[in-house]
């Protein structure tokens, strides 16, 4: 048997919980030592690593049904001002492949969309209010992988939409709907993901400074045992785990409802309402 040992990984986001088994190589630190466990765990995750699972920490912890999905289109004036700022940019755009062109549109989109936000942003400041936001930019369909003109989808809370069709009037248009009454808003992220081109080197979403993020809490387990959801918990998703009879070294990854007597107490308004919509799945 290998030497090492295994550490259990979980992240609460709002009422959705999540466990990864990872198993470490080497002996465990002790005292001051720990910090090399905890960069040897840091490493085991980002190879599970995935945009997907960031992207709904953010979502299942700061909205809810109420709130909002954005969509924001651009217009043939929209599309030639995006173009024209490519064209500036980088003077070669004209002779370069179509491939390359639609790379430097995408920075272009995401530069006015960013511009917008700030925009949004200082109007709502006015009145004492705050945007919370998660961005995704997109010029693919995400069920046939042909390209479409390129656009973005914004999570934000409920109440801000005449804002946005007033500040990207110029570009386009801006239609919206309340999210989900679902618990867990992994498969909508899911969804728009599948929307993104890969672009390397390029975040495929992003999102406010002021959002909640979940931080991690390991412990480490003496087994390899399959992982559990909680007494009283949801399973939503659990990763195909195979034992061949001796002790597997692959990670384990379960995702799941949190049981309301484990949930922190002082639940945020957004996770009330959250909790609310157990009984829509």
């Amino acid at each position: 048997m290998k030497q090492g040992y295994w550490v259990v990984r979980t992240y609460e986001s709002g009422i959705i919980g999540e466990k990864t088994k990872f198993w470490v190589q080497g002996e465990r630190p002790s005292g001051k030592s720990r910090r090399k466990e905890k960069s040897e765990i840091r490493k085991q995750e980002q190879n599970e690593y995935s945009a997907l699972k960031a992207m709904a920490r953010l979502a299942n912890a700061n909205f809810h049904r109420d709130d909002l999905i954005l969509g924001l289109d651009y217009s043939e004036e929209g599309l030639r001002k995006i173009t024209a700022w490519a064209q500036k940019k980088h003077p070669e755009f004209d002779t370069l492949p179509e491939e390359e062109q639609q790379d430097f549109i995408m920075e272009a989109a995401w530069h006015e969309a960013e511009l917008c936000l700030r925009r949004v942003a200082r109007e709502m400041k006015k009145d004492g209010g705050e945007l919370r936001y998660i961005l995704i930019t997109s010029d693919m369909d995400g069920e046939t992988g042909e390209q479409v003109r390129v656009h973005h989808h914004l999570f934000v809370e409920a109440g801000v939409q005449e804002i946005f069709v007033k500040k990207w009037e110029k570009l386009g248009k801006v239609d919206w709907k309340k999210i989900s009454k679902q618990a867990d808003y992994t498969p909508i992220c899911e969804y728009f993901l599948k929307q993104v081109r890969r672009i390397p080197d390029a975040k495929k979403f992003r999102s406010s400074r002021n959002l909640v993020r979940p931080r991690p809490k390991d412990r480490v387990v003496l087994t390899d045992a399959e992982l559990r959801v909680p007494r009283g918990g949801k399973l939503l998703f659990r990763q195909e785990y195979k034992n061949w009879g001796g002790t597997s070294y692959q990670p384990q990854y379960i995702r799941y409802i949190i049981p309301e007597d484990k949930r922190p107490k002082g639940l945020t308004a957004c996770r009330k309402n959250k909790a609310a919509d157990l009984g829509a799945i």
